[in-house]
C-alpha cells in the first residue's frame, strides 16, 4: 500500500504492508527537492519505487537505522544513483541488517533490509536547494536524528515525535531521553514537523509543546502512584489501562508497561 501526498515543497509517501484489507502499520518516506528522508520498508518496495519512478532523487538521508526507515536504500542507489546519508551510529546496521536482529513481527510488518552502503552525517548537510542542519535526538534509538531546514521552517522528525500523546514505549526506547531530546528541538526555529508516523503536522511548534507536556504530566501521575506504593503493574492499569492490540501484535516488544517502567528505571 502507498498512498502520495504534496505538501508545497515536500512529497509525502505513506507506506505499509497490506495483508489483505488491513495494514498494520504505516510510515513516511518524504521527498524534498531531489533528496530522499528515509525509504520505509521492504514489503512496500514495489508499491514505493513505482511512486518515485520519473522523480529527481540524488541523495538520502536515513533518519536512523531501523528497518522501516532504511529498507528501500539499496534500490534507491541502483535505479537512481543516489548517495546515501546517515548517522555514524547508524552505518553497522545498514551495512549488515543482520545486526538489526529483527523479530518475528517486525520480519513479517517490514520485512528485513538489504545491505547497502551509506557514508557519516556531519553537523550539516547541503544538497540541491536545501541546507539541512542534523540534530541529534536519542531516545527512540542511541543514534536518532531529527533533520531542520531553517529556510522553509520545516523540521523532520523521524521516530521521535509521533503524535501530541504517546501510550506506548518500545522495550529499548528511554523516557526520559525522548523527553529531553523533545525539549532540545523545541530550542529551534520551526513552522511544520514531518513525522515519520503522522506526515505533515502543522503548528509544529505547538504540537511538540502539547507532547512534552503530555509526557511530563504522564510522569507525574507515574511517581505520584508510584511513591503512594502502587505496583508497576498496578500503575500501568490505573494511568494508561490494558494493553491493547499493539502490546499482542509485537508480542509484547511496544507496550503500556515498558512506558511505567521506563519512567520507574530512572529513579
Amino acid at each position: 500500500m502507498i498512498r502520495v501526498r504534496e505538501w508545497g515543497g515536500v512529497t509525502g509517501f505513506l507506506m505499509g504492508r497490506s495483508m489483505g484489507p488491513y495494514v498494520p502499520y504505516t510510515v513516511h518516506a518524504f521527498l524534498v527537492g531531489n533528496t530522499l528522508i528515509d525509504t520505509g520498508a521492504v514489503h512496500a518496495r514495489e508499491d514505493f519505487m513505482h511512486a518515485l519512478a520519473g522523480r529527481p532523487v540524488g541523495a538520502v538521508i536515513n533518519t536512523h537505522h531501523h528497518e522501516d526507515h532504511i529498507g528501500n536504500n539499496t534500490p534507491v542507489r541502483q535505479v537512481f544513483g543516489a548517495k546515501v546519508y546517515a548517522p555514524e551510529e547508524s552505518l553497522p546496521f545498514i551495512a549488515d541488517p543482520d545486526k538489526l536482529g529483527l523479530r518475528f513481527y517486525q520480519r513479517v510488518v517490514w520485512g528485513c533490509p538489504d545491505p547497502s552502503e551509506a557514508s557519516p552525517l556531519g553537523a550539516s548537510i547541503e544538497l540541491p536547494g536545501h541546507v539541512f542542519q542534523v540534530i541529534h535526538t536519542p531516545g527512540h534509538s542511541p543514534d536518532h536524528v531529527c533533520l531542520l531546514e531553517p529556510d522553509k521552517g520545516w523540521l523532520f522528525t523521524g521516530d521521535l515525535f509521533c503524535g501530541r500523546t504517546v501510550r506506548y514505549l518500545r522495550r529499548d526506547e528511554d523516557f526520559e531521553l525522548i523527553l529531553s531530546s523533545l525539549k532540545k528541538l523545541c530550542t529551534f526555529d520551526f513552522s511544520t514537523i514531518f513525522c515519520g508516523l503522522k506526515g505533515r503536522v502543522e503548528n509544529g511548534s505547538q504540537a511538540l509543546e502539547a507532547k512534552i507536556k503530555s509526557m511530563e504530566e504522564l510522569k507525574v501521575r507515574v511517581m505520584d502512584l508510584h511513591r503512594a506504593g502502587c505496583s508497576r503493574r498496578e500503575i500501568r492499569k490505573r494511568v494508561l489501562g490494558r494493553e491493547g492490540a499493539m502490546y499482542y501484535l509485537t508480542a509484547a516488544h511496544f507496550s503500556k508497561q515498558h512506558m511505567v517502567d521506563s519512567i520507574l528505571n530512572q529513579e
